[in-house]
């Protein structure tokens, strides 16, 4: 193909795929999740397969703990022997833990090592300096070379050297960072002759390269690829055929899926900078005719033929020539990456769950599972959030393409469930006693991870619509944007894992669903997400340029920037049907003092105020028919994501008012008119006592809020759109009005994010937590005769293990309470047992019970509960 003829392909404005963070990058995000992830499962498998080949189970690895605690059953005070038991046993799990860790990092120190020699390696045939320019006989070729480096890559010294063995039109770019180099073929020297402009096209491709600073990625993308079968394959395979060949079967198919997504993920990189780097080569007209041209005609090395075509490092020819014509494809969201991102983190969280959990198995699920969410929310937001701004950026400049949201949804939820159908069970739980047990249960709890991505990527993709007309630099912005949907996804994430592990240990039981979806409402971390993520939405509305053109250049040919549309947002109108709930509220809650009233005569014995949960609903109700209003009236242009950004506003303007007005109803009844100030704060410290109030009340509130406002933005699709309004100028009613709504959702932000550090604090242990009252159930059964000596150690353990193995709702209504009941069983149970160690234990709970050490009865409950683990190791029986 001529390059006239080139010339004539499509001129229409091209969209500028750096602009934005590139899809090289997510790719390579996804290689190291890869990497990682393997690494992670083939070092379990390692250390595990070492244990059973020398006869260490868990027992004899704890030996000693085991041997302390029951030597010193009769001799030391059981709250001392019982921590001494919790610390030996955390010791040895924790240098266990740290020890996989190390052999995780082997792949990735070991391809640290190869990259920083892959420029030896590439100079083994010995190429020669270009001609040096001062001389005077230097080639003209050479000096023509020398121009077109500096000027691609100004301000960077780049040496340029020639392989005087090859004789076809080919470069290589390579070099460690601050030490770039390029090497071309001689052939590439004398193609310069005859065909100049693809002898410069192939030397800026090469050049674009170091532009784009992906050299790193792309040779530790290869190292990493030989580091992962030196490293974790091959060790794997010798020590599964030395000691138990019967596993290299199951242990070739693992292999295999995790070495395809490996190479797969490895391709993809390589090949995604080759479309950036020919885009960068040709980001003019002039330059676009010359790079396409070479395509056709250069034969790039690792570009195979045939059948292995799909083996190749670089793309296809017509898929070359097909992104440079339309670089907006770099832009669009890649089904692919969802499955692989999301097939990643279901295959890797049960181990990295596990590594929580032996780092410090005392430490609540809760926060095990928390922690583990934070870990995968900051993958999925890297690889998934960067790819919706970057589609989100293409459609401001005008793609044609809609990001499909439902379908990225759709890849990872199917990529989660896959990954956790092929991770061996944790604890004796795995995913397949609920797939083979209960198949509509799995369906349900997939529908709502399918959900909660769905409603996460659009309001990612509202925020980059939002948020990217006002930004100077997009690059910032959204990698901002990305972290900060790490802490909005990650509990999310935590809490569906948690309750996958709780149905398949608990046989498939509907309740738990039930259960996690009421703790779910009353879960500060959860809450605090949501919360952050209406007032991030609603940021750009406070400080929106009204310019019609904006700061963005997203176009590669020319400088004009992208027509981005404004609305101004009508914020007093947004306003009016919440604060009418909170005035319904103040009026109405009066009705129910006579209720609040009987209910706090009961406060003494531990009793929950009853009535408080009529009023929290009604407070709820309130607020989601103001969520409904709001949903209906700023719909968003029939974008759900849009509904739940102003109904994420309004309820959050209402919520600080109607937290007060209940506050002061509940505070008003139990200690009378004149005492209301003085009552608020009583019986607790001020902001743990607000902090509760406000977990029950803004929780169901703001949920069902959200759920309603999905409802009202649906009514307004119904609708047709309006066009869009001309940008106008804001009233200053409007921008007060707009001021203050950032203010009051600032306060809100910062008094939620205050109660879940509290919460943290207390469940970390850092701070003591204050004496827990008990209702009267649980103090009546704590006063139950025990037996010592009549039951035996097995059948102690087994009632142990029994005891929390069959929730019911009742227990996410009120599982505080309900715990402590369950609690007192289990330490009943085991105080009658003939085994000294468990009496020991039991003690310590009874101890810790008396002083209402609500963290210290926890941890004894799982000492407990470990114990009888090793028990069970010991007489080889399973509970």
């Amino acid at each position: 193909m001529s390059v006239p003829e080139t010339a004539e392909r499509t001129e229409a404005r091209r969209l500028d795929p750096f602009a934005l963070p590139s899809s090289t990058t997510s790719r390579f995000l996804i290689l190291i999740l890869a990497t990682t992830a393997g690494a992670l499962y083939l070092s379990k498998f390692l250390i595990t397969l070492w244990w059973w080949a020398g006869d260490l189970p868990e027992q004899v690895r704890l030996a000693g703990c085991l041997t302390e605690l029951r030597a010193g059953a009769a001799a030391v005070q059981p709250v001392r022997l019982a921590d001494r038991y919790g610390d030996c046993t955390v010791g040895v799990t924790g240098r266990e833990t740290l020890l996989l860790l190390a052999l995780t990092a082997a792949p990735i120190v070991l391809a640290l090592s190869l990259y920083a020699a892959h420029p030896l390696w590439l100079r083994r045939h010995g190429p020669e300096p270009l001609d040096d320019p001062a001389d005077p006989e230097h080639d003209p070729v050479a000096l023509r070379f020398r121009e077109i480096a500096a000027e691609e890559t100004p301000g960077r010294r780049v040496r340029i050297l020639v392989d005087y063995a090859r004789g076809g039109v080919t470069g290589r770019a390579f070099g460690l960072p601050g030490r770039p180099q390029v090497v071309i073929s001689l052939g590439l020297v004398t193609a310069h002759d005859e065909r100049p402009e693809i002898a410069e096209a192939v030397l800026r491709h090469e050049l674009a390269h170091i532009r784009n600073r992906d050299l790193g990625i792309a040779y530790f993308t290869v190292a990493i690829w030989w580091a992962f079968l030196a490293s974790c394959v091959m060790p794997s395979v010798v020590a599964a055929a030395i000691w138990l060949p019967s596993a290299l079967p199951l242990l070739a198919l693992q292999l295999s899926v995790i070495l395809s997504v490996l190479w797969l993920a490895r391709t993809s990189v390589l090949r995604a900078r080759e479309h950036h780097a020919d885009v960068r080569a040709g980001d003019t007209p002039d330059r676009k005719a010359s790079m396409a041209a070479a395509v056709e005609t250069v034969s790039w090395p690792s570009h195979r033929r045939g059948p292995f075509r799909f083996l190749s490092n670089h793309p296809r020819r017509r898929d070359r020539l097909s992104v440079l014509d339309q670089p907006g494809a770099l832009l669009r969201l890649g089904w692919w990456e969802m499955l692989a991102t999301g097939l990643l983190a279901g295959l890797t969280f049960t181990p990295v769950f596990e590594v929580a959990r032996f780092l410090d198995f005392e430490v609540s699920a809760d926060v095990q599972h928390h922690l583990s969410g934070l870990v995968f929310g900051s993958v999925v937001s890297g690889i998934v959030v960067v790819s919706v701004w970057r589609a989100g950026a293409g459609r401001i400049a005008g793609d044609d393409h809609a990001p499909r949201l439902w379908r990225a949804s759709a890849g990872v939820t199917i990529g989660v469930l896959l990954g956790l159908l092929m991770t061996p069970p944790l604890s004796g739980a795995s995913i397949w006693h609920i797939v083979l047990g209960n198949p509509p249960l799995i369906l349900v709890y997939a529908a709502l991870l399918l959900v909660v991505l769905r409603t996460y990527l659009g309001w990612a993709a509202a925020c980059a619509r939002g948020r990217l007309p006002a930004s100077r630099r997009l690059r910032r912005t959204t990698l901002a944007g990305a972290a900060l949907a790490a802490f909005v996804i990650g509990p999310w994430l935590g809490h569906w894992f948690q309750g996958i592990l709780l149905i398949a240990q608990a046989g498939n039981s509907w309740s738990i669903l039930t259960i996690m979806l009421v703790t779910g409402a009353r879960n500060m971390s959860l809450i605090l997400a949501v919360t952050v993520a209406g007032w991030y939405l609603l940021g750009p509305a406070a400080r929106r340029r009204l310019s019609t053109g904006g700061p963005l250049r997203l176009h590669l040919d020319d400088d004009r920037p992208a027509i981005v549309p404004l609305r101004s947002p009508r914020v007093l109108r947004a306003l009016c049907p919440p604060l009418l709930a909170c005035a319904v509220m103040a009026v109405g809650g009066v009705a129910l003092h006579p209720m609040l009233a009987e209910a706090s005569r009961h406060k003494a014995t531990g009793d929950f105020l009853a009535a408080a949960w009529v009023t929290i609903g009604m407070a709820a109700g309130l607020l989601a028919l103001s969520a409904l209003a709001i949903g209906i009236m700023m719909g968003g242009r029939s974008r759900t994501s849009w509904a739940l950004a102003h109904v994420c506003a309004g309820v959050l303007v209402a919520c600080a008012p109607m937290t007060l007005v209940t506050l002061v109803h509940i505070a008003w009844a139990e200690c009378g008119r004149e005492k209301v100030i003085m009552c608020l704060p009583q019986g607790a410290d001020p902001a743990l006592t607000f902090g509760n109030h406000f977990t029950l009340i803004y929780g169901p509130a703001l949920f069902g809020g959200l759920l309603l406002a999905a409802a009202g933005s649906g009514l307004r699709a119904v609708r047709p759109p309006a066009a869009e309004p001309a940008p106008r100028i804001r009233s200053p009613r409007v921008r007060i009005a707009t001021s203050a709504a950032t203010v009051v959702i600032t306060v809100v932000v910062a008094a939620s994010g205050y109660g879940v550090a509290q919460n943290w604090l207390l469940a970390l242990g850092v701070v003591p937590a204050p004496p827990v009252t008990f209702q009267a159930q649980v103090v009546e059964a704590a006063g139950q005769p025990v037996r010592p000596g009549t039951v035996s150690q097995l059948d102690a353990c087994r009632y142990a293990s029994s005891v929390f193995a069959s929730p019911a709702v009742r227990d996410g209504v009120n599982t505080d309470q309900r715990y402590y009941l369950l609690a007192i069983q289990l330490f009943h149970g085991t105080a009658s047992s003939d085994d000294p160690a468990l009496r020991a234990l039991a003690a310590a709970g009874y101890a810790w019970f008396g002083q209402g050490r609500a963290e210290m009865i926890t941890r004894t409950v799982t000492r407990i509960l470990h114990y009888c683990t090793l028990v069970g190791f010991e007489h080889q029986v399973t509970f």
